[in-house]
């Protein structure tokens, strides 16, 4: 994770604000490797500094709702949101002076200035992640996450990403390698969100990587209700898809939770991260792998322990309906399925 782009970070829970300063999440430093470090976060609510001339102003219009987001009988007009999510590509490109193009597909628009193949790539990966995550956590295929489409950014130039930040997300984006942000409006509006990835990295495989774990995050982000997930769980999900997508990352992301098991080191304080607190590689290690557990325990279980936590359950009651133990239960369980599954046993 990165909190001002560090190898730290924080994941802050959801509250209501305008649409003009939107929860922004970032993604790893830029130029970091494949293995090196995995792709850490910052998600916060950001209020667009005053000092900043236009950038609040900018986002409060970017990320308006348009009148008719209701239909006649009080549900969102999610036809309508579509529409006026469309119509931030001709705004996008006057503000920055910029020749994205859109594409769509059936949970995202994509704004872009990479070629056609590039485009095309992300439009596939979203749909494969979109549709991994519901067979993964055995979700309806009508399950609405979040409002009007997932709206995916690609800036080939990198001092275009980060003027797209700074701009209409009141961030700086220097030391990001992608991030996503959720337009939070309030209780009982709709959420939306969109993704940014600056395409300074030519590695297929990074990108890819990026796409996944963010995409997953913005995804369980809006689950059901925004926010709730603590943040071992929050991580753990996100770096559990990469490796869905790509079996080749999951051995050099799993070895330093094999090294954490074996040193015998309490992993309790995991559970209590706090957003502020961040996680270190090891523990992103170690939320990794307790996904895998709890998934091999049983996929409908994880699911009833998510929709407990967006419920609004503690972390242990959730986790005692879903499985039948608590966390100390779970600790042991960990290490014992960490032996089983390490090189060579």
């Amino acid at each position: 994770m990165t909190c001002g782009g560090g190898i730290r970070g924080c994941l802050t829970t959801a509250v209501a604000i305008l649409a003009a300063a939107p929860a922004v999440l970032l993604a790893a430093p830029a130029g970091a490797g494949e293995f090196d470090v995995p792709p850490l976060h910052h998600l916060a609510h950001t209020q667009p500094k005053a000092d900043k001339a236009g950038t609040s102003e900018a986002g409060r219009r970017l990320y308006s709702l348009p009148e008719d987001y209701r239909g006649p009988l009080g549900t969102f007009n999610q036809a309508a949101l579509v529409a006026h999510q469309k119509t931030r590509l001709g705004a996008i490109n006057t503000r920055l002076s910029l020749p994205l193009r859109m594409s769509e597909t059936r949970h995202y628009l994509l704004f872009s200035d990479a070629d056609s193949a590039t485009t095309t790539r992300f439009a596939a990966w979203s749909e494969a992640l979109y549709a991994s995550l519901l067979k993964q956590f055995g979700l309806s295929q009508r399950t609405r996450v979040w409002d009007g489409k997932c709206v995916v950014i690609l800036f080939r130039r990198r001092r275009a990403f980060e003027q797209y930040a700074g701009t209409f997300d009141g961030h700086d984006a220097r030391t990001a390698g992608a991030y996503f942000a959720v337009e939070d409006h309030g209780p009982g509006l709709p959420h939306l969100v969109h993704l940014c990835f600056p395409l300074d990295t030519r590695d297929v495989r990074r990108q890819q990587e990026l796409l996944a774990h963010e995409g997953t995050h913005a995804f369980f982000e809006l689950y059901k209700t925004p926010g709730r997930l603590p943040l071992w769980l929050h991580e753990g999900l996100a770096e559990y898809m990469t490796t869905v997508n790509d079996r080749a990352l999951g051995p050099p992301k799993r070895l330093r939770a094999t090294g954490v098991a074996a040193a015998g080191k309490s992993i309790a304080p995991l559970f209590e991260a706090q957003p502020a607190d961040g996680l270190s590689l090891d523990e992103y290690s170690v939320a990794l792998t307790l996904v895998d557990y709890l998934l091999e325990e049983g996929r409908p279980a994880l699911k009833t322990f998510i929709d407990g936590l967006k419920d609004g359950k503690d972390q242990a009651a959730s986790l005692q309906k879903a499985y039948g133990f608590d966390f100390a239960e779970l600790e042991r369980r960990w290490r014992k399925h960490l032996r089983s599954t390490s090189p060579g046993r």
